[in-house]
């Protein structure tokens, strides 16, 4: 059963304007994302900050809950291509109360966009 699902669309031309400075990460990275995704991030360049914006965005359409923060989920990209979440605490007892026991995420790229689908599973 589906608690919720979620998708997110962004250009890449206009995440890399907004997320980039001059080659350099923008502010706005770290008001998104914990130390360990920018860490995580950088091994595998720009495109997995966009996956990473891509996946949180569409997540928070699948959760539907204002009590969940940009920190309580992170995705970690792993050298196979698969991805890895970890909920915070809070997050994690969100997940049990609701009985969502499975974080689906499958991105698409084009040359123009990326895109992310989440689907929680009950």
């Amino acid at each position: 059963m589906v608690f919720g699902c979620g998708i997110d669309i962004e250009e890449i031309v206009r995440f890399n304007k907004h997320y980039f400075e001059n080659g350099e990460l923008s502010h706005l990275i770290y008001d998104l994302f914990t130390s360990r995704e920018i860490e995580n991030f950088s091994v595998f360049g720009k495109e997995a900050f966009l996956k990473g914006f891509c996946f949180k965005e569409a997540f928070y359409k699948a959760i539907q809950n204002n009590d969940i923060n940009w920190f309580d989920v992170e995705i970690i990209f792993n050298l196979d291509e698969s991805v890895e979440t970890y909920p915070s605490e809070k997050l994690k007892l969100f997940l049990v109360s609701n009985q969502i026991n499975k974080i689906d995420v499958a991105f698409e790229k084009t040359n123009q966009f990326i895109t992310c689908k989440v689907i929680l599973v009950k």
